[in-house]
């Protein structure tokens, strides 16, 4: 592919924008508003447009049974539902899915993705996307993990972090965030051999480039309910209706300058995990 789709989009949104100024001017007032909404519907940015993603290496829009590439683990459910990955806990005990065969050390992940609880009394569950080390080899106690979606259902707080042996973690909260019950958003994280670079409905985030942070190794998609380990939990569900990954063929069409995260011990490593070996 030579040319990405939203490159096509923007040459030609000019003349696309008088058509559609000028069909309002004749649409009942019922239907200019339809159409206020349905642009509002949140979720529905991706970085994957905004900055010219492209050639995509794979989908998945779960509209058929769950594939076999997509390893279940915990007690709850996990299946596909109304072109939804539908994870729901069961118990006390965390629960997911996550996505065997499409392993990369570099790259371009998106997904759209929401959360909800069902009870209060209790211990939220914590709603979370991750790249985690591929084929299910020893990630030094949750260390060569990237997370770029981190939150509970009902806060106004999701993190970002990235954790690499010996004990480091690099991370970063974006707040006054709406992430109620089943509000949508877009969640990506783009990886390469100097970088890693998190966004959040189309916009970039958060930008690390210390080596520290880079482990360069293949990845899988981990998708989970994460439990606090002895508490009782809220029922939880959690939904994706897009999973998507790009390889890095295409150049950003804008800057991916941001924050870079907060560096700091990483207290759950395991004793005497391996350095970094950080691609250069």
């Amino acid at each position: 592919m030579g040319t990405s789709t939203s490159r096509l989009l923007r040459r030609g949104c000019r003349p696309l924008a008088l058509v559609a100024a000028a069909s309002l001017l004749v649409l009942p007032l019922g239907a200019s508003q339809a159409q206020t909404e349905e642009a509002e519907v949140p979720g529905k940015t991706f970085a994957a447009y905004e900055f010219g993603w492209y050639p995509i290496h794979f989908v998945d829009h779960f509209v058929d049974p769950l594939g076999d590439a997509w390893e279940v683990a915990g007690p709850g459910s996990v299946q596909t539902q109304n072109g939804m990955l539908t994870i729901e806990s069961q118990g006390d005990a965390t629960t997911g899915a996550t996505l065997r065969g499409e392993a990369h050390d570099r790259g371009r992940w998106e997904i759209r993705l929401r959360g909800r609880r069902f009870e209060t009394a209790d211990t939220d569950f914590t709603v979370a996307a991750e790249l985690v080390r591929a084929g299910g080899l020893g990630d030094d106690c949750g260390a060569r993990t990237i997370g770029f979606a981190s939150f509970r259902p009902t806060g106004h707080r999701v993190r970002f972090e990235v954790r690499n042996p010996p004990d480091h973690s690099f991370g970063r909260q974006l707040r006054a965030t709406e992430l109620g019950n089943d509000y949508w958003h877009t969640y990506g994280v783009e990886v390469t051999p100097r970088r890693i670079s998190w966004f959040v409905d189309g916009e970039v985030q958060a930008t690390e480039r210390r080596p520290e942070a880079l482990s360069g190794v293949p990845l899988d998609l981990r998708l989970q309910l994460q439990a606090v380990p002895g508490a009782t939990m809220n029922d939880s569900r959690l939904q994706v209706d897009t999973v998507r990954y790009f390889t890095l063929k295409s150049a950003n069409d804008l800057p991916v300058r941001a924050p870079r995260p907060v560096m700091r011990p990483y207290a759950d490593a395991c004793p005497g995990a391996g350095e970094p070996t950080a691609s250069r």
